[in-house]
């Protein structure tokens, strides 16, 4: 385990997470990171905010003013919400998404044409737990409120098809875990070599990640190959739901959209609003997650894949995180507690790890250094740490909060982290000063 932190270590963590915020601070909002990232992020924003408003309550306000400026009048909040830095190099760009015209889309913000996991409405009901000014945060979720729950409303009136309570997901970068081992049956089921993929030029490998640890040129064709599809059917929920491939209900997405449903619960109980429809959709997701997602065997949640209506075994982190919303019962949590402390995901004692791990270690296409493939990131570790604490796992929870807070403490504020606690060489990966890793940072450190 890990040696106490210092105080004066874990105060100076602090002000360089506040510092890492700042300086990727836009003037209206906050870049993901320096160069790689240029624009603002859909989930990014909420764990940012939530950041922000340990120490400056109107950027936290006005970073998510921003992003629901490129809210869709149908409700979707899209992924991307394009800055306006006009040598910002990044693919795909506005360009490439060609949302400017269709239905929905906003008028004065180009966006890209997908979504991310809804963590706003957990993300509200945070900050304003966090304010010190109860009468400005309140005018703020009366602001808010809506818009969310707009957001609510399209998921399940347009991406829960069979009216489970369980969301779709339809491209590998709206769950967010972009070349999660989970979408491997269904993304190579698609031989490129057969489709008709628009030409295009990456800026990833441009920057400062390694190509190494970057999805395939072959991930990206077929990541391609799905905006095109979009574009051509102009962004229509029924037209694409009929062609696409791509149509997962991940339990990630649909365990933060329990928590979110949750928090929006309590938030419209306290602006005296009308909750029955969120009520209604949050008893129907936790149900249908255990009911058709979970998992007795391995004691966790699956994927499903609704285009060839199978499971798809899901042996990443993702598929333990709905303790985040409260979806499992508690003698679930307990199987799952038992699922992280056994070496699937805790090492051996020759081998530990860092917790925890994106992907189970017993599996063959594990890999440390390459993206959602087995490395730590701090949000997943957050979602965990919140997930423990809502079961009263205290401990188990603090071991996850003093990992992150030491592999933070040892590297930096950098986008993921190699788990092995044994690893001589380098042991954080892709781009520095990333701001969900200082936001949650501060979180963290809240405990304190």
């Amino acid at each position: 385990m890990n040696a106490p932190i210092s105080p004066e270590t874990l105060s100076q963590l602090g002000q360089q997470a506040r510092d890492v915020l700042l300086s990727n601070w836009t003037g209206q909002f906050t870049k993901p990171a320096p160069n790689l990232y240029p624009h603002q992020w859909n989930w990014d924003a909420g764990f940012i905010a939530l950041g922000y408003s340990h120490f400056d309550m109107s950027k936290a306000e006005a970073e998510l003013r921003h992003l629901f400026q490129g809210q869709w009048s149908n409700g979707m909040l899209p992924q991307i919400v394009f800055g306006e830095e006009k040598d910002a190099r990044y693919f795909p760009g506005p360009d490439f998404w060609q949302t400017a015209d269709v239905p929905h889309s906003p008028k004065g913000k180009k966006t890209s044409g997908i979504t991310m996991p809804p963590v706003h409405g957990f993300a509200l009901l945070e900050m304003y737990k966090n304010s010190d000014d109860p009468e400005r945060s309140m005018q703020f979720l009366k602001e808010m409120y809506p818009k969310v729950l707009a957001n609510h409303r399209y998921l399940y009136s347009h991406r829960d098809p069979n009216e489970e309570g369980l969301v779709y997901v339809r491209h590998p970068w709206e769950p967010g875990t972009d070349n999660s081992p989970t979408w491997d049956p269904v993304l190579e089921s698609l031989d490129t070599a057969k489709l008709d993929i628009p030409p295009y030029q990456r800026q990833d490998l441009s920057h400062d990640s390694a190509e190494a640890h970057r999805p395939t040129q072959t991930d990206y064709d077929r990541y391609v190959y799905l905006v095109d599809l979009f574009r051509k059917n102009k962004y229509d929920d029924e037209a694409i739901y009929k062609e696409c491939p791509f149509l997962i209900q991940d339990p990630l997405f649909n365990g933060i959209l329990a928590w979110s449903n949750e928090s929006l619960i309590e938030i419209g109980g306290m602006l005296g609003e009308d909750v029955s429809d969120l009520v209604a959709w949050n008893e129907l997701t936790v149900y249908s997650m255990n009911d058709k997602l979970w998992n007795e065997e391995t004691g966790n949640y699956d994927a499903w894949d609704l285009a060839n209506d199978q499971r798809l075994a899901c042996n990443t982190s993702s598929g333990i995180l709905p303790m985040c919303g409260l979806v499992p019962t508690q003698e679930q949590a307990e199987m799952i507690l038992l699922k992280l402390e056994s070496s699937l995901y805790s090492g051996t004692a020759e081998n530990p790890t860092f917790w925890c791990p994106t992907y189970q270690l017993d599996q063959k296409n594990l890999d440390y250094e390459k993206y959602w493939r087995g490395p730590i990131w701090i949000n997943m570790n957050w979602l965990l740490y919140r997930g423990l604490l809502r079961y009263d796992m205290v401990e188990a929870a603090e071991r996850v909060r003093t990992d992150s807070l030491q592999l933070l403490a040892n590297h930096g504020f950098f986008e993921y982290f190699d788990p092995r606690r044994n690893q001589q060489g380098p042991a954080a990966y892709g781009t520095k000063q990333f701001s969900w890793s200082a936001a949650l940072c501060l979180d963290f450190l809240k405990e304190e």
